[in-house]
């Protein structure tokens, strides 16, 4: 039998497998602090910029951001070579047995006798297949379980999302021009505020208050709140609006000439959301895409600078 004692070499290999181990999991604690803070950076970035999703809290950006740029690699292999040292031993013991027992059966043959050339081959030799045989399946499983893209994870954080509270507005305060599309081309004879009281209001149960002057402009303006902060001014256009009334409507000193018109997005907790969804569908909006059904947790309608999500109180 061969004392692994006496096997400098191989206790040299298990030494520097031992110092890979350690390299590659300080290398992943280094990475992981590292990806934490570029989430962190990245969220503030975007709420700075008001570019979040707003179903999306910063622990649930996080879980995906962290999920999806995590150093897989260095873990991975750090695992490997883990449990490459904790079966090492087991492992050549278990190997040394079986050859000593072939030798043994074989009558004792003077090819198989320890410790010469032949078994310790076979020992040293089924040993490293043993080896790349755990590591194998360490890549296996790494490939297995490959994460999403960061959109696929989004989506995913997004499906769990629970309002918890009446209304979010984003950006907030949300500044509707209440005639900015002709509601009359799409079957609708009603006025643009009308169109939205019968939106804001009665389908999604917002209060509403009327300013006939607002902030002494010259215009009036409908304001929906659920008695929060969270607010969305519809102003009624009259003999129309100006960069100093209504700066919000107007492109800034720097915009670009392909600047997208500003979207807006509301969160509405609802009793039934998909009697909300309903009426909506029905009040003459301009509605780019919907989704939603009897059935359905989450309805959504999308305008070209509305998007409108309607959680069912009942699935809280």
């Amino acid at each position: 039998m061969i004392d692994l004692l006496q096997e400098p070499s191989f206790l040299w290999l298990l030494g520097l497998v031992a110092v890979a181990a350690i390299v590659f999991a300080l290398r992943y604690q280094v990475l992981t602090r590292k990806t934490k803070e570029d989430a962190v950076s990245d969220w503030g970035y975007q709420v700075s910029e008001n570019m979040q999703d707003l179903r999306l809290t910063k622990d649930a950006y996080m879980r995906a951001y962290t999920k999806v740029h995590a150093p897989r690699k260095a873990k991975y292999t750090a695992m490997a070579l883990v449990a490459v040292l904790i079966f090492a031993v087991p492992s050549f013991v278990l190997i040394q047995s079986i050859v000593y027992g072939i030798w043994y059966m074989s009558g004792q043959s003077r090819v198989f006798e320890p410790p010469f050339l032949v078994y310790q081959f076979l020992v040293f030799f089924s040993t490293i297949v043993f080896w790349i045989f755990i590591m194998s399946r360490f890549i296996r499983h790494f490939y297995k379980h490959i994460p999403g893209i960061m959109r696929d994870e989004l989506a995913y954080e997004r499906a769990g999302y629970k309002p918890d509270r009446k209304l979010v507005v984003g950006p907030n305060p949300a500044h509707i021009d209440s005639d900015a599309f002709e509601l009359t081309q799409i079957g609708s004879s009603k006025f643009g505020w009308e169109v939205y009281a019968e939106i804001f209001s009665d389908a999604l149960g917002l209060s509403r208050e009327t300013d006939k002057n607002w902030q002494g402009s010259g215009h009036a303006c409908d304001i929906y709140s659920d008695g929060s902060d969270m607010k969305i001014f519809v102003h009624i256009e009259a003999d129309g609006f100006t960069p100093k009334t209504h700066p919000f409507f107007y492109p800034g000193k720097h915009a670009r000439k392909d600047d997208k018109l500003k979207t807006y997005t509301l969160i509405i907790r609802s009793p039934n959301a998909f009697a909300a969804f309903e009426r909506i569908k029905a009040s003459g909006f301009p509605i780019v895409k919907s989704s939603g059904s009897k059935t359905s947790r989450l309805c959504n309608i999308k305008a070209d600078f509305l998007d409108i999500y309607i959680y069912d109180e009942r699935w809280a």
